[in-house]
């Protein structure tokens, strides 16, 4: 018997998404690339004596910052985040499926929740106009937004984490970072 055509959909756009946070992950690992560059450049320039890379830092900074939050969701869906499962391994299989979903909820609600206060921080500094003053000048609410729009990619990502464990077998998650 073939699957409804809804949840045949729903599949594909599973699918999809796990390509979107796939592309993420690899903007994340060139952006890493960069800070790498920079850092190296940096010190080779001043070990060469011809001065430094004044900016190298902040740069260093912005894109271990956004690496952090292009990354997040992929980590999540690979389950390669680190993830302290002794008491769940420990328990009964059906509850500890139970506490999964728990989890999933209150990481949903905390995503979205911290989505909107980023949003609102975002949309604040853009209305008074407030800039980043370092070696670049620019405003604040770039360094803001991203937060908020991964935030909302980590809260619809805790969603499809919720399905997956609703849909699985009633048990605790094999996840790839376990200390148990």
């Amino acid at each position: 018997m073939s699957e409804p055509p809804a949840l045949i959909w729903i599949d594909r756009l599973d699918a999809a998404w796990a390509r979107l946070l796939t592309a993420l992950a690899f903007v994340a690992c060139g952006l890493v690339a960069l800070m790498v560059a920079v850092i190296c450049a940096d010190v080779l320039v001043r070990n060469l004596r011809l001065g430094n890379l004044p900016w190298a830092t902040e740069v260093a900074e912005y894109t271990l910052y956004l690496s952090t939050f292009l990354a997040a969701p992929w980590l999540l869906r690979q389950g390669a985040h680190v993830r302290m499962d002794i008491l769940l391994k420990a328990m009964p299989p059906k509850m500890a499926w139970t506490l999964e979903l728990v989890a999933d909820t209150i990481a949903i609600l905390t995503c979205a929740a911290l989505m909107l206060a980023s949003a609102n921080a975002a949309l604040a500094s853009a209305k008074q106009g407030s800039l980043i003053f370092k070696i670049f000048v620019f405003p604040e609410w770039w360094l803001i937004a991203p937060a908020s729009v991964m935030f909302g990619v980590l809260t619809l990502e805790f969603v499809w984490r919720l399905r997956r464990q609703w849909k699985g077998p009633p048990a605790v998650r094999e996840e790839a970072t376990s200390v148990a």
